[in-house]
């Protein structure tokens, strides 16, 4: 009886297990849905059998010794089952905290100079510091630190709104105002401004305070087949229905990727899923372009700056550039960059000259490289007469050369390790199920493998009024032709045309 007994709660919790690994391995959308079930019904079929098995005709007894064994085989499977649903639930937990991420921190900071008496944010409030702001920018995230300090110390501030970053740096720099209530990512900018270099040095942070916000992207087509076109250009969803527009977005920070900042890597990737071909088109980050969202509001500003406003910002300023769709988004540090290409084992990149940079030395051709060696790769740009164009190939090179790797198979034997580098420096809303099918995708090699396609825009340098500096300063005026090639290359690549590398270069205009 009591063996019975054992039998049947080990049976149950085996099924239990046998359902929660089943499901678990279903949630990695990694496994196509047909081995899934396949393995799911062999979970289920060994304990059904021992079940039937143990079942007692009338007038006829089992011997204990064979429920003992049947108890033993299914304490068995159920450990097996029971480890390989942790492991497979510990690599689901780390997915979703790189994926489907929606959201991102504007951190704002107090600042005072160096040489100021006030060593805490208290002595500041209670000597009632005149603090600047800028006018209608961060409000959202200001106006919450700043109430956080006031509820905190039962002091209001004393608060003078500018216009523009560069009134607001002047002010500091002259003694108008004690201190500056502004976001973080508005340091380095101030450092841009002509007669402020290394001006940011010379303050000091009193209290940092973090505010959280949903990340809205830019609208887009639906894409569906019966999603009626609004126009007949690259927005059109009958374009995308096998294909997609990823933002790659590598921020100037080494601290968490969810920190708004500046964007130095601008790289869109159209991805054909159906003729296995990615399309990364690079855009210069001092690229002139007008910044159709508030507050900035149509007016023309780095395309570097628009990071400030949140990543939607640069997806808007890009969608609306070239007149795309830009579904999905993939945002990377400076220190989330080294871990992952360390994790790969280092990549293969393809130099287009023999040229040193921080310290390392690159030859024309392939170099392996790891992580700290591809950042210094990627960061060159005075080694070359043509500065951030240079660095844009080079970035290019980089990513291609770290998708060849995770579009490679061997990716699987390292793939938990690399989730756990991804987590915290690496950002993307693609979903779990989008990034599986791009796994088993990469996996078929009836299909071939991924065609990686590379091209970089142009322009001519120019002094002009960036909006978010509030003054002049160097950019990069686009050439029409440029933007117009880029758009074709996109066309073909929606439509499923065959392109190669030679032929992204010999149909370049030149100018």
């Amino acid at each position: 009886m009591a063996s019975t007994i054992i039998f049947y709660l080990v049976f149950a919790a085996n099924l239990l297990l046998a359902g929660f690994l089943g499901w678990s391995l279903y949630d990695t959308h990694l496994i196509p849905n047909q081995f899934v079930y396949l393995a799911a019904g062999l979970l289920l079929l060994i304990p059904l059998l021992l079940f039937l098995l143990q079942k007692e005709k009338k007038g006829q007894h089992k011997k204990t010794g064979a429920r003992v064994a049947a108890i033993v085989l299914l304490l068995f499977l159920s450990i097996l089952e029971g480890a390989g649903a942790y492991f497979v639930h510990q690599y689901n937990s780390k997915m979703r905290n790189v994926t489907e991420v929606h959201t991102q921190y504007t951190e704002v900071g107090l600042y005072v100079k160096n040489e100021d008496k006030a060593q805490t944010i208290e002595y500041a409030v209670e000597r009632q510091y005149q603090v600047g702001v800028l006018a209608g920018v961060d409000t959202d995230a200001v106006d919450h630190v700043r109430g956080n300090v006031e509820k905190q110390y039962g002091r209001t501030m004393r608060i003078v709104e500018y216009n523009s970053l560069a009134e607001l740096a002047k002010a500091m720099k002259e003694g108008e105002i004690d201190a500056m209530l502004i976001s973080s990512a508005y340091l380095d900018l101030i450092d841009s401004l002509e007669g402020y270099e290394d001006f940011s040095l010379g303050l000091r942070g009193l209290y940092t305070g973090s505010f959280k916000t949903e990340i809205q992207i830019p609208p887009v087509m639906e894409k569906t087949e019966e999603a009626e076109p609004v126009d007949l250009g690259l927005r059109d969803p009958a374009l995308w229905k096998d294909c997609f527009c990823a933002y790659v977005s590598g921020i100037d920070t080494y601290g968490p990727v969810t920190t708004r900042s500046r964007s130095d890597v601008n790289i869109l990737a159209i991805v054909n899923t159906s003729t296995k071909t990615v399309l990364l088109i690079s855009t210069p980050r001092d690229y002139y372009v007008p910044f159709q969202f508030a507050p900035v509001n149509g007016s023309m500003d780095k395309l570097t700056h628009a990071g400030i406003y949140g990543i939607e910002g640069s997806m808007r300023a890009l969608g609306d550039y070239y007149e795309l769709p830009i579904h999905n988004y993939l945002r990377v540090n400076f220190s989330g960059f080294i871990d992952i290409i360390d994790t790969l084992g280092g990549v293969d990149v393809d130099s287009d000259a023999d040229f040193g940079s921080f310290k390392y030395s690159f030859h024309k051709g392939i170099n392996h490289l790891n992580g700290k060696a591809a950042l210094a790769f990627v960061r060159a740009r005075y080694a070359f007469a043509e500065g951030d164009r240079a660095r844009g190939r080079h970035q290019m090179a980089v990513i291609k050369a770290v998708i060849n790797e995770l579009m490679s198979s061997k990716i699987i034997t390292n793939y938990a390790e690399l989730l756990d580098e991804m987590a915290g420096c690496l950002q993307t809303n693609a979903s779990r199920s989008m990034i599986g099918d791009l796994v088993q995708l990469t996996l078929d090699r009836k299909k071939g493998d991924w065609n990686v396609l590379t091209y970089s825009v142009d322009g001519w340098g120019a002094t002009e009024y960036a909006w978010s500096l509030g003054a002049y300063a160097y950019v990069m005026v686009p050439f029409e032709n440029n933007r117009e090639y880029a758009r074709d290359l996109v066309a073909q690549v929606t439509s499923g045309e065959r392109l190669t590398q030679d032929d992204v270069q010999a149909n370049a205009p030149k100018n």
